[in-house]
């Protein structure tokens, strides 16, 4: 180790609070020291024989790199003293570090002593001190220092603002000018500017381009310039047929920056070009009215400050009538049109072709690269099994890999794909850590960064002005056919084994600052699961726990999906429900809170396709909310219900420009195509869709016809009124017979939480898939009166109760238990 960056922005990324900013890290860590311990951990006296004490306190050694490096909180002086009064207490210079070249010295002592033991630290090289024979050390170790940045800031400043539009231009201008820094940074930048022409990839996490970028990110904040020299605008397509789409427009100095959208907007928006016009670049390409896009992961496509790369699928999102007449499109509002997807060369040719010949410098790519993934802050990756990132390399042996530093990390075992040079990473298990990968006999380096999991998530997406939320049941009760309540229920701790749908969440998780169209959840979803059509089910059981909740767009087909933040559901005074998107380190933390309380938390993942439960147990669970962070709510504890078909919210439209598109099959268990469905005598369900409107469905026989924007509503109304049985009791709750269907989600939700236990998808013994909702006996008498046939099991009963009703029924009696057929709210 030759160097400590101990600036505020680097203690930032060290513990790992991105939520805050590094001036309240920088107070944070300088609240840690008094003028009484500092003085006495640097005496005058000190000597090689403190090494063990010095190892006992590494952040005093910080410190003293810290005061040089901090542009916050030690006022504008250099002066080593009357900084760190500065950062004590404001007062006066502090005269008591006399032993800091002495305690760095017993420092690296120490260390060199444990290294000869054969333990893993890293060597200590210290600098010669000059003539500050007391702190010189310390001096000369920090680096970047304050002065450093200060220096580089005062000729950043001096740029026109478009030079910050640019990476290269950017890192150009600042090599230009680098005999106005100091001699070290002069060297780095040289450097950076050549390392950076022959290799771009090796600018991404270079600390000397960190700093670049991190002092331009505060004059970006500051003001004094506007533009960013990273940016990127991301296409959303969603809707049944990809016909919808929403842009969003991301700017920033770093990769982490474009994160977070500045803007989502329709992409029928009215005068939609003056959101553009916050960058010139993106404006000067939206009037182009021919914008290239290439596909990011599932249903997103972006286009930004990379160039285009040739292996990924291309599409043109344009309004230019010669590419409207030349080729096939479908519209995606506000006059624009998308093409099929393509590759990049004919994506070029068709936007202008007058460039048959596609850019080489642009076009051609490094020999060694990573790509897919879900990425990370800082350059990491999602470490996960289904989501490792591919590397692809012009060589038909796998990649060399070299571990960073003297740290031990996990072997990595790579697997070749169909595709040539392209190799994927093997592993059943999470994977973290830090290696570089190179390809056989080349010079060529790669640095590959893998995370577990994601850091916890502070700032949730709210749903969009365009957007509302789909009901199913009405909302007021005004004559109850019966009330459910909550009966106790007993927990136990029930793991399961591991399954895959962990690292599913973990990815979803990961995603979750912004809503996300439901081509891309569903393609999360769909890379772990064992059958695609599992996909609907898996969706709805995260949705009855409340991970996400579905957007439905107000004008157009689109759907899109938001991950809820994590809330503690109160079921009884001592008793609550985790609900919401809850990651790894969310659970972690959970789980270190409530253990301080002595609050038992019991997860629940018997069931490993459906969604996991979360069970909190013991006092005060609304002041491990409080401190947690986490929204706090108690639930009712009974649930009225109005019988069907009364109790469906129904649609208002009238389905004019709608057409029949599928009729429900009860023998197959789901939608057929209209013109394969076989003719019917009874109830017919119907799914009417248009290209601008969301679906509607149209019951028809049976008792009055009835419009329905709920699939969900549809299918268990279709289901009462022929008298088939969608749901049967088992021994422990009722099992799906069909395919498809599921109870209404506010019902779903009420039962999840008074039994204490998962809904969702279940993988039988035999090989075939069900859908399980927790029911007690009781449970099911009384929903029987609100849905009666579709529950009851008995085929065709014509107005009386099913055997199964009577049997569970007797069941019941002979545990104690007296259910009755008489309906609960009266």
């Amino acid at each position: 180790m030759r160097s400590v960056d101990a600036t505020p922005e680097e203690l930032r990324q060290a513990i790992g609070r991105e939520d805050l900013s590094p001036e309240q890290v920088a107070q944070a860590f300088c609240r840690l020291f008094t003028r009484e311990n500092v003085k006495n951990f640097f005496p005058p006296d000190a000597s090689s024989r403190d090494g063990p004490r010095a190892l006992r306190a590494l952040r005093f050694f910080i410190l003293t790199c810290h005061i040089t490096a901090t542009s916050h909180g030690a006022g504008t002086t250099q002066n080593f003293r009357v900084r760190l009064g500065q950062l004590l207490d404001e007062g006066d210079p502090e005269h008591g570090v006399s032993g800091v070249n002495e305690m760095w010295r017993a420092l690296a002592s120490v260390i060199d002593r444990k290294r000869q033991q054969g333990e893993p630290w890293r060597r200590i090289v210290l600098p010669d001190p000059g003539r500050e024979k007391l702190i010189g050390i310390a001096l000369r170790l920090a680096k970047p220092s304050w002065a450093d940045r200060r220096a580089l800031r005062a000729v950043m400043q001096k740029f026109p603002e478009r030079t910050f539009e640019d990476r290269f231009t950017l890192l150009d201008a600042v090599c230009a000018r680098r005999a106005d820094l100091p001699l070290w940074l002069q060297s780095e930048v040289k450097k950076l500017h050549d390392s950076y022409r022959a290799a771009p990839a090796s600018l991404f996490g270079n600390a000397t381009w960190q700093l670049i970028s991190s002092i331009a990110s505060d004059m970006l904040k500051s003001g004094d310039k506007r533009l960013a020299p990273l940016w990127q605008l991301t296409a959303l397509f969603s809707g049944w047929d990809g016909d919808q789409v929403d842009l969003q427009l991301a700017r920033g100095m770093r990769e982490s920056d474009l994160a977070k959208p500045v803007w989502t907007r329709d992409i029928g928006t009215p005068n939609l070009n003056r959101y553009m016009a916050v960058d010139s670049r993106v404006q000067a390409l939206w009037n182009s009215d021919a914008v290239l896009f290439q596909q990011a992961g599932g249903a997103s496509w972006t286009v930004g400050h990379r160039p285009p790369r040739e292996d990924l699928p291309t599409l043109l999102l344009t309004r230019l009538p010669r590419i409207l007449s030349g080729c096939r499109t479908r519209p995606v509002g506000g006059g624009w049109h998308a093409t099929r997807p393509m590759s990049l060369q004919e994506a070029r040719a068709l936007r202008d072709p007058r460039a048959m010949v596609p850019n080489a410098a642009d076009s051609a790519q490094p020999p060694l690269r990573l790509e897919g993934g879900i990425r990370l802050s800082d350059g990491y990756l999602l470490g996960r099994p289904g989501y490792f990132p591919t590397v692809h390399l012009s060589d038909s042996l796998p990649p060399r890999v070299a571990t960073r530093g003297e740290q031990e990390q996990q072997h990595l075992t790579f697997e070749a794909t169909a595709v040539d040079g392209v190799f994927k990473i093997v592993s059943s298990k999470p994977i973290h850590g830090i290696w570089t990968l190179s390809r056989n006999k080349q010079s060529d380096e790669l640095p590959l960064r893998l995370m577990s999991r994601s850091t916890i998530i502070e700032d949730w997406p709210d749903r969009a002005d365009t957007a509302r939320e789909l009901k199913e049941m009405q909302a007021e009760v005004t004559q109850p056919a019966a009330t459910l309540r909550f009966e106790v229920a007993t927990v136990r701790d029930c793991k399961g084994s591991e399954s895959p749908l962990t690292h599913a969440l973990e990815a979803l998780y990961c995603r979750g600052k912004a809503a996300r169209s439901e081509g891309e959840v569903v393609d999360l979803l769909s890379r772990v699961l064992p059958e695609p059509r599992t996909v609907w089910d898996v969706l709805r059981s995260l949705e009855e726990a409340r991970w996400l909740v579905r957007d439905v767009n107000r004008t157009w087909r689109g759907r899109k999906w938001r991950l809820l933040p994590p809330q503690i559901i109160a079921t009884s005074e001592t008793t609550a429900m985790c609900e919401g998107a809850w990651g790894e380190a969310a659970l972690e933390k959970l789980d270190a809170l409530s253990t301080e309380r002595g609050i038992r938390v019991t997860q629940i993942r018997s069931d490993p396709w459906s969604a996991p439960l979360v069970q909190l147990e013991g006092r005060g669970l609304e002041r491990l909310a409080a401190i947690g962070k986490w929204a706090f709510e108690k639930a009712p504890d009974q649930m009225p219900l109005t019988a069907a078909p009364d109790c469906w919210l129904r649609d208002r439209r009238e389905g004019i420009g709608h057409k029949v598109v599928g009729r429900w099959s009860a023998k197959h268990g789901h939608f057929l195509p209209a013109e394969a469905a076989p003719a019917v005598n009874g109830p017919v369900l119907e799914r009417l869709v248009r290209d601008d409107d969301q679906d509607i469905y149209r019951l028809t026989g049976a008792g009055a016809d009835l419009l329905l924007e709920s699939r969900v509503a549809a299918i268990l109304e279709h289901h009462r009124r022929s008298r088939i049985a969608l749901f049967q009791l088992n021994g422990e709750g009722l099992e799906r017979i069909c395919q498809d269907g599921h109870l209404p989600l506010d019902l779903a939700i009420f039962l999840r939480r008074g039994h204490a236990a998962q809904t969702g998808p279940i993988l039988r013994t035999d090989g075939t898939w069900t859908y399980h909702y927790p029911v007690s006996t009781t449970d099911f008498v009384a929903l029987c009166h609100v849905y009666g046939p579709a529950l009851s099991g008995s085929g065709r009963s014509q107005g009386r109760m099913g055997r199964t009703v009577m049997h569970s029924l007797g069941d019941a009696r002979r545990r104690g238990l007296r259910p009755n057929m008489l309906s609960r709210g009266h």
